[in-house]
């Protein structure tokens, strides 16, 4: 190799290093802001305070109940599957929400039959977990991504949504509701 050929060689590995160190900065401090708690607001899309679209709604027993049933009561809609990771870990958190007596929870499982949402309960399905009898609320609710979470109004319209993944567990998700809903 002559003296040219290595110069070159040389510039190479180090622009390569450099492109890679650089690469290393930013996914730091893309992480480092990912993880940084309390710093980012509860974010949310407020919407026009539409109707909710109506939906059946599939009980594991096959029994079924109707969104519009519901209304006098504010409800979080949130649509999930067993098999999105971001679904598994925040749908207790919403859960836990419903049983704290403030937000009726109607948790519709997006999975094609029982069985996968048995085995994700350990054959316990809460009650508040629904799936989607016709199949119409990827349509109805324009669902894009899972999970996505909606908060109905107690008069039946679409007030807030939710794309994503959130802690529910948090002061700042309560506030977030119950400023829309007037509920304490």
């Amino acid at each position: 190799m002559n003296v040219w050929q290595n110069r070159r060689l040389a510039a190479i590995v180090v622009t390569l290093a450099a492109v890679q160190i650089a690469a290393l900065l930013v996914y730091r401090w893309v992480e480092r802001e990912r993880q940084t708690p309390g710093d980012t607001p509860f974010q949310f899309e407020q919407l026009r305070s539409r109707a909710a679209p109506d939906l059946t709604l599939l009980r594991p027993d096959g029994s079924t109940r109707r969104l519009a049933e519901l209304r006098g009561r504010a409800v979080l809609l949130h649509f999930w599957a067993t098999w999105c990771p971001p679904c598994r870990k925040e749908l207790p958190q919403l859960l836990a929400l419903g049983r704290s007596g403030r937000f009726q929870i109607v948790a519709i499982s997006l999975d094609k039959d029982w069985t996968v949402v048995g085995k994700f309960f350990e054959g316990e399905i809460p009650p508040e977990v629904f799936r989607d009898a016709h199949g119409a609320s990827t349509d109805a609710y324009e669902l894009s991504t899972l999970p996505d979470t909606y908060l109905v109004g107690p008069d039946g319209s679409l007030q807030l949504r939710f794309h994503g993944a959130r802690a529910w567990d948090g002061d700042a998700a309560r506030a977030a509701l119950e400023s829309y809903t007037g509920e304490p």
